[in-house]
């Protein structure tokens, strides 16, 4: 008799547990989701993830926790993404270009095909940045200047991303040859500008203007205006007198799953891409975006349309390949 309400006892705990929200069949969410950040804290990146972090919960109804894991340019965190369940708990806060150059040319062991993109939702302007204080009150006297002196005025870029990318199209398209200083990050560029360390930089619009008035841009990569530089024109405004036009080409910072989540668990995949955008919706998560001055930059393409988008930066990429090698000493 004991031994009967002993297994009476086993089967419903175990029936219990089994239907709880957790397993296979129930709620989703149940448990917090797990943002995985490639890079530090601190950064455009993180600072996209925890901005929306907030709005995603009060949607989805559980908690959403930033987990950086930087290294090698983003592969690291990649890495540890890619080894994560595939049930919807962990998503990946990516940046195009630098998931294409750690396939191209770090040797990374997954691929695009290994990610389910859900939107391309910050595509970030480029700003060539000068001092306050430097000769160069325009682009054309910049670019008359590095024509002038070769290899002398000193242009600092971050390695391996969209505003490496933007610089070296820039760069080639009207034959430049400046003296390109590389960096791991925007921070130590524009500490390097403030410093007079650099005489101009390509990095980040939005947070090249947190230097204002100290700094002044002569032009950005994007055709949208930007509140933050109202004055700086279009880089193709500015390059007409060259006959040259440059793609609009900058870091994409995107949010995607493992593909095997969207194939097995089509109605999760389903529920996240709602509340993904109501929150781009919101009224709310649009004043957020145009308090911190990043409206311009936010967008909701789709998956489908992000997915053609990060693989356009891809081939972009696999052109200039060889550009974004480390020499060798």
């Amino acid at each position: 008799m004991k031994n009967r309400l002993l297994l009476l006892l086993v089967i419903l705990t175990l029936a219990f547990v089994f239907a709880s929200p957790t397993f296979a069949g129930g709620k989703w969410p149940a448990k917090q989701i797990t943002c995985i950040v490639p890079y530090k804290a601190g950064g455009s990146a993180d600072r996209l993830a925890r901005g929306i972090a907030p709005f995603l919960k009060k949607e989805l109804g559980v908690p959403f926790i930033i987990e950086n894991r930087p290294g090698a340019s983003g592969q690291i965190g990649a890495t540890v993404f890619l080894s994560r369940p595939a049930d919807g708990y962990t998503i990946l806060l990516g940046v195009q270009p630098y998931l294409s150059n750690t396939i191209i040319n770090q040797g990374a062991k997954y691929s695009l095909d290994d990610f389910a993109v859900v939107n391309v939702e910050n595509f970030g302007a480029v700003s060539i940045t000068v001092h306050a204080d430097s000769p160069y009150k325009t682009f054309d006297q910049l670019i008359k200047a590095v024509k002038a002196n070769p290899n002398k005025v000193k242009w600092g870029v971050v390695r391996g991303g969209g505003i490496h990318l933007f610089t070296l199209l820039l760069l080639e398209k009207l034959n430049l040859k400046p003296r390109i200083i590389l960096y791991h990050s925007g921070a130590p560029v524009r500490t390097a500008l403030l410093g007079k360390q650099i005489d101009v930089s390509s990095n980040g619009a939005v947070a090249d203007a947190t230097m204002k008035p100290k700094v002044r841009s002569l032009a950005l990569s994007t055709s949208n205006k930007l509140g933050v530089w109202p004055n700086s024109p279009f880089i193709n405004d500015a390059l007409k007198p060259y006959g040259v036009k440059l793609p609009e080409v900058g870091d994409m910072r995107f949010f995607a799953f493992k593909k095997e989540f969207k194939e097995k668990y089509p109605d999760r995949w389903n529920k996240f891409l709602k509340a993904y955008k109501n929150v781009l919706n919101s009224q709310g998560y649009k004043e957020y975006t145009k308090k911190i001055g990043t409206a311009p930059e936010t967008s909701y393409f789709g998956p489908e349309k992000s997915s053609k988008l990060v693989l356009s930066m891809h081939q972009l990429m696999l052109k200039y390949k060889d550009k974004f090698k480390k020499k060798k000493k």
